[in-house]
């Protein structure tokens, strides 16, 4: 089970959840520039930041290929149980079995109960203060990152026993 993708993906999902704030930071830095006109439009990067943000590019391009070969390699390995890079359901639901759609409701159920207490939270804190923008930003991709890890925590819990 340990290298079913399934498994892995919230793994790789925070992974992109991290190079997207780098990207962040480097988009939001005081050496960018963005100029708009009618009929253009770009954004002039100097200095640390354009390394932040043309690195952060290049790191999500190399991460995006391994997951993609990743993928690809469990869907060759994996005839019937295939997953879609595109879908709209997660490939991280393991529903084989009763049992593994157990240890999914429940994981699903405490991402749920954490969303049902902290988005009220940020909507409250983002209406009370006048939040940047980018602090704005972090706490949505920081909610998205604890989401994936209770479910992986979770999901991960209840595999730990049959690997030793």
């Amino acid at each position: 089970m340990k290298s079913d993708i399934r498994l892995n993906y919230p793994l790789w999902m925070m992974a992109f959840i991290a190079v997207l704030g780098i990207f962040a930071v480097g988009i939001h830095s005081s050496t960018v520039e963005v100029n708009e006109t009618a009929t253009s439009f770009f954004i002039q990067v100097e200095g640390f930041a354009f390394l932040l943000v043309f690195g952060s590019l290049i790191l999500y391009l190399i991460v995006l290929s391994i997951f993609i070969k990743k993928v690809k390699q469990y869907n060759k390995n994996n005839p019937h149980q295939k997953i879609s890079i595109i879908s709209l359901r997660p490939p991280e639901y393991l529903e084989a079995d009763e049992g593994m759609t157990h240890i999914t409701r429940r994981a699903v159920q405490k991402v749920y109960t954490f969303y049902s207490w902290a988005l009220p939270v940020l909507a409250g804190i983002v209406i009370a203060l006048p939040l940047p923008r980018l602090v704005i930003i972090f706490a949505i991709l920081g909610l998205a990152f604890v989401q994936y890890w209770i479910y992986y925590a979770e999901v991960r819990k209840h595999f730990k026993g049959e690997e030793e």
